[in-house]
C-alpha cells in the first residue's frame, strides 16, 4: 500500500530514520501506515480502532492520549501501535464459519493491511542505499504479534485454540506479504482480554476481534507484554448451578494446556513428613473445533458418576469440616482481585463493590488462554521467570484431618499465567506419625484460573464435585512466603454447601 502514501509522508519518515531514536522512527512509522489503514478501513467497511503503545507498555488510544497531560510527550516516545480489526457478525467476518480459513473478503484486507506493514514497500522512494539500508536494519528489529480474541461464550478452551489457529493465520498470511517471518507472533488469547461487557451483543461483538501489535524491537515486545493485564472487570460470571458430587472412585480430569513447561523441582518428589507420595498424574488433552460466538449453555458443575442422587450417597462426600458458606466466608479467608485502575488489590473491605466471578469461586469457570507463540518455530515466546514459590513447589495443608497436596504449582512472574496445571492430591484422614503413603482419595489436575493482583495472586482450582469438592481458592504472596495468605476450600456434604480454611504452606524436607 505504499502508493497510497502522499511523498511528503516518505519524506517525514526517512527524516526520522536519520535521528535514529525509536520514539521517532516508530511515531513517524504510525503516522504514515495510520494514513493507509484510515484508507483500508474505508474501502472494506472495517470496524478499525488504532491505538499507541507508549514506552512503558501502555496502550492508549486518540481520546486516552488527547487526554492525557502527557499526551504529546508519550507520541514522540511510542514504541509501538495496536490496531483493531473488529468482527462483524457472530462468526467475526474474518473467517469461514468454524474455520481458521479466511474468507475472500478478509484475504483482500490483510493483504492491503499487510502490505501497510511491508518495509521494502514503505522505503521504495528512498533512493539513498545508505539511508535505506539504516532504515531496513531499523525495521529488522521489530516484532508483530497477531492476536485473536472471542467472546465468552462456548467452550473457553476450545475459542482459545480456535483463536490461536486464526491468529496464526493471519501471522502466515502476513508473511506471504512480504513480512519476515522471524519478525511475527501469534497468541489465541481466546476470552481472556476483553474490552466490552459479554452480557450484551454489542459487547461480545466488540470483544471478537484480531489485533495487529507492533512493537520496535524486542526490549519493547518485553515491555508490553509485561504490562498487558486482562480486565477482571469485564469478566462475566456463571449461574450456580445445582451441585453435585462425583464418587472419588472415578480417576481423571479434564487436561489444561501447558503454557510453559515449569522447572523440575526436588520437593515435587514426595511429601514424606506431612503428606503421602505425590503420584504424577496426565490427562488427554481436548481438541476439537468451536463457534466462537455460539450461545453459552450452562453445564452441570458437575456429574454422578454412578446416576444416584449426589449429596446423599453414602461414601462420596468428603467432610473438610468448616461452616456453611456464603459470600462472605469467601471474602473474609481469601481476599479479593477487584480491579482497581490502574491495577487491583488481593485483599480489600470494600466487599460489596466487587464482581461476582472474583468473589465467589462458584461463579468462575475455567478460562483458557493461550500462549504467545513464534511463528518461526511454534514455540512459546516467554517473558519472565516464575513468581517466588511458585516454580514447581508442593504445597500442603491439613483440613479437618484431610492431608491435602497440591503439587507442580508454577506460575509466571509477569503477567500471574499458568505455567502448568497442578496436581491435586487428598489423602483422607492423613496421620503424619505413622507416614502412611497409601493411595490418594483423590488425584486430579484441575482447570485453574489466576488472577494477579498488586499484593498477591489469587490461585483458583476447580474440582467439578470430585468427592463433593467445587473450587479451591489460595491467596499467595509475592515475597515468596513458604505459606499462603490465606485460601479458602468450597465444597458440598449431605445438600449443603460448606467453606474450610485452608492455607498451605511449601513442603520442606
Amino acid at each position: 500500500m505504499g502508493n497510497q502514501f502522499k511523498h511528503s509522508d516518505k519524506s517525514r519518515l526517512i527524516g526520522a530514520v536519520l535521528g535514529g531514536a525509536v520514539g521517532g522512527l516508530i511515531g513517524h512509522d504510525m503516522d504514515a501506515r495510520r494514513c493507509a489503514l484510515a484508507k483500508i478501513a474505508k474501502q472494506y467497511d472495517l470496524d478499525m480502532k488504532i491505538s499507541t503503545v507508549g514506552a512503558n507498555g501502555s496502550v492508549l488510544d486518540d481520546a486516552a492520549l488527547n487526554a492525557n497531560a502527557n499526551g504529546a510527550d508519550i507520541r514522540k516516545s511510542a514504541v509501538g501501535s495496536v490496531v483493531e480489526v473488529r468482527g462483524q457478525g457472530v462468526n467475526g467476518g474474518h473467517f469461514e464459519l468454524n474455520s481458521d480459513q479466511l474468507t475472500e473478503r478478509a484475504q483482500n484486507y490483510f493483504s492491503a493491511i499487510a502490505d501497510s506493514y511491508n518495509a521494502r514497500t514503505m522505503t521504495a522512494d528512498i533512493q539513498d542505499p545508505k539511508k535505506k539500508a539504516e532504515y531496513l536494519a531499523q525495521i529488522a528489529a521489530r516484532k508483530i504479534l497477531l492476536i485473536g480474541h472471542t467472546d465468552d461464550t462456548g467452550n473457553s478452551r476450545l475459542n482459545a485454540d480456535l483463536s490461536e489457529r486464526r491468529a496464526r493465520a493471519v501471522s502466515a498470511y502476513m508473511e506471504k506479504r512480504g513480512i519476515p517471518k522471524h519478525s511475527l507472533y501469534f497468541q489465541g488469547a481466546g476470552e481472556a482480554y476483553p474490552v466490552a461487557d459479554n452480557a450484551t451483543e454489542a459487547g461480545r461483538e466488540l470483544n471478537r476481534r484480531v489485533e495487529i501489535v507492533e512493537l520496535a524491537n524486542q526490549a519493547s515486545f518485553d515491555t508490553y507484554l509485561t504490562a498487558r493485564k486482562p480486565r477482571y472487570d469485564l469478566y462475566r460470571s456463571t449461574p450456580i448451578a445445582p451441585a453435585a458430587v462425583v464418587d472419588v472412585a472415578a480417576r481423571g480430569t479434564p487436561a489444561v494446556a501447558a503454557r510453559k513447561p515449569a522447572k523440575t523441582s526436588k520437593d515435587n518428589a514426595r511429601v514424606a513428613a506431612n503428606a503421602p507420595p505425590a503420584v504424577a498424574t496426565a490427562g488427554a488433552a481436548a481438541s476439537a473445533d468451536t463457534v466462537a460466538s455460539a450461545p453459552a449453555a450452562t453445564a452441570p458443575r458437575a456429574s454422578n458418576s454412578k446416576g444416584g442422587k449426589a449429596d446423599s450417597d453414602a461414601g462420596q462426600a468428603i467432610d473438610f469440616g468448616g461452616v456453611p458458606y456464603t459470600t462472605s466466608v469467601n471474602l473474609a479467608n481469601v481476599g479479593q482481585a477487584m480491579p482497581k485502575r490502574p491495577s487491583f488489590s488481593l485483599i480489600s473491605t470494600a466487599y460489596a463493590s466487587e464482581p461476582l466471578v472474583m468473589t465467589d469461586c462458584r461463579r468462575d469457570r475455567p478460562r483458557a488462554s493461550n500462549a504467545v507463540k513464534a511463528l518461526a518455530d511454534g514455540k512459546v515466546y516467554s517473558t519472565s521467570e516464575f513468581m517466588p514459590g511458585l516454580y514447581g513447589k508442593t504445597w500442603t495443608d491439613q483440613v479437618n484431618g484431610h492431608q491435602i497436596v497440591i503439587n507442580k504449582v508454577s506460575v509466571l512472574a509477569v503477567d500471574g499465567a499458568l505455567a502448568n496445571p497442578p496436581q491435586f492430591k487428598v489423602y483422607t484422614n492423613y496421620n503424619p506419625a505413622k507416614r502412611n503413603s497409601g493411595q490418594a482419595e483423590i488425584s486430579v489436575s484441575p482447570e485453574v484460573n489466576t488472577y494477579l493482583g498488586e499484593n498477591g495472586l489469587l490461585y483458583r482450582m476447580f474440582l467439578n464435585g470430585r468427592a463433593g469438592l467445587e473450587c479451591v481458592d489460595i491467596v499467595f504472596g509475592k515475597d515468596g512466603a513458604n505459606a499462603a495468605k490465606a485460601g479458602t476450600l468450597v465444597y458440598t456434604r449431605a445438600e449443603k454447601t460448606y467453606a474450610a480454611d485452608f492455607k498451605p504452606r511449601i513442603y520442606q524436607k
